[in-house]
């Protein structure tokens, strides 16, 4: 029988890949979307909190980000 390629390997792999893709796709479309709540907002209103700052979303992204990288660290772990 074949040894896997990588630590994290068969149907967990899967579920990670789905979650690592669901974050690209968010960090991918972040600005696109922030924007939109910001156009939106000015036509019909916003809260205090709505829409968020641009420096509370660039912390926001920056988090992602981070989180992208250690799941993509864990991906790439060797099977030993």
């Amino acid at each position: 029988m074949n040894e896997p390629q990588f630590k994290i390997h068969g149907i967990k792999r899967r579920e990670v890949k789905k979650e690592l893709s669901g974050l690209k796709s968010f960090v991918k479309h972040f600005w696109y979307y922030h924007q939109l709540d910001k156009d939106m907002t000015s036509f019909y209103g916003g809260t205090d909190t709505y829409p968020m700052s641009d420096e509370l979303a660039q912390q926001k992204l920056d988090k992602m980000n981070k989180e992208i990288k250690v799941i993509e660290d864990k991906l790439s772990v060797a099977y030993i």
